[in-house]
């Protein structure tokens, strides 16, 4: 039997309006969202936001007696590393609020995914252990 129109309306209302709070929900969520990774010598701890960009960079005094071009490197290294695991956290997040096999959620957490790949050293390190 075909559904009534007036109830159909209200169901599809109904189905945008939680679909906009679960938007609106992970939008918050994602703001909030930071990742931090230490150098391998415990030179530098990054911190990146949201957007992958920097939100935190703490040297120790050992990072102090290296090379400028060594420091650099290593700053690079642990800002990659760190949006690395940026990525990781914004696909549980997505994954956790959409569901597994989501389209939603496997569209921004392969875009996140995309856009900050896992340094080639980590899956070394993840294939050691």
């Amino acid at each position: 039997m075909p559904q009534d129109p007036e109830d159909f309306l209200v169901d599809w209302e109904r189905k945008v309006e939680q679909q906009t709070a679960k938007t609106t929900e992970l939008s918050h969520r994602m703001q909030e969202v930071r990742a931090t990774a230490e150098s391998h010598g415990g030179e530098a701890v990054v911190t990146v936001d949201h957007s992958g960009g920097l939100a935190g960079l703490d040297l120790s005094e050992r990072a102090m007696r290296l090379p400028p071009a060594e420091l650099a490197a290593t700053i690079l290294e642990t800002s990659r590393r760190a949006q690395s695991r940026l990525a990781e956290r914004m696909n549980d997040l997505v994954t956790g609020l959409y569901g597994e096999g989501s389209e939603t959620a496997n569209f921004i957490g392969g875009t996140y995914a995309e856009q900050f790949p896992r340094p080639p050293e980590d899956d070394e390190e993840s294939d050691r252990r």
